[in-house]
């Protein structure tokens, strides 16, 4: 789900969407660098470049996300396409016989960076005892203590009651799964994908304390859609 040049299929699920101003210190545009290696064979029939473009598109998607710029939300513009070099290698990863070629490929990236200290909102997911997690658009994984939550209560559900389990404060806010919750980033950290674990993922540590403006906010006010 990338935005590329007009020349191909133009899908961005977040740039038609306006941001607000607190989110705009974790977004970016970046110029990023990529060798895409194809089999020659791939490049008949239609422009190369497309071909190229759809494998460069399918590579970022898989990669996911790094550890000095974020998330990779779309490619927002393609700066070069060098010459294709023949490399020594008669196999190419899709197991189509025939030569090889590596382009190196320049292009802008928009990206999504989780900062320690700034403001997000996101959707309650998953709910546990000892808190909850969090989904902000592609990070999945933004874990809200119990701890980091003053004045909240758990109240588990109860046998034979339809009511799921949920947070509530001395206020009657209620947290629970399906709702929009603001907070503060308290740390941050970054996971490259090997071994059993083969995601590239940021995970966050989140937090409602210190700021009143911080907890379950209305759908009306959300801005979830717009990430």
């Amino acid at each position: 789900n990338f935005l590329v040049p007009p020349s191909l299929c133009k899908y961005d699920p977040f740039g038609s969407f306006p941001v607000s101003s607190f989110l705009l210190k974790m977004f970016s545009e970046v110029e990023l660098a990529r060798d895409v290696v194809i089999c020659a064979k791939h490049l008949e029939g239609q422009p190369p470049h497309q071909r190229i473009l759809e494998k460069l598109l399918r590579e970022l998607m898989d990669e996911r996300a790094c550890k000095k710029h974020g998330f990779f939300l779309g490619i927002t513009a393609v700066k070069s396409i060098s010459e294709g070099k023949k490399i020594n290698d008669n196999n190419n990863d899709d197991n189509h016989p025939g030569p090889v070629l590596r382009f190196p490929v320049s292009f802008m990236c928009r990206t999504f960076l989780p900062v320690r200290g700034e403001i997000m909102e996101g959707i309650v997911e998953k709910m546990f005892g000892t808190g909850v997690f969090i989904r902000k658009g592609p990070l999945r994984f933004a874990y809200l203590s119990s701890i980091k939550m003053p004045r909240y209560r758990y109240v588990p559900s109860e046998e034979g009651e339809e009511e799921k389990p949920y947070f509530l404060r001395d206020d009657l806010s209620k947290i629970a799964v399906g709702v929009v919750v603001r907070f503060e980033v308290l740390a941050v950290r970054f996971k490259l994908g090997q071994d059993w674990w083969r995601i590239n993922e940021f995970f966050v540590l989140a937090s409602l304390a210190g700021n009143d403006t911080l907890g379950p906010v209305s759908l009306a006010g959300s801005e979830e859609p717009y990430m």
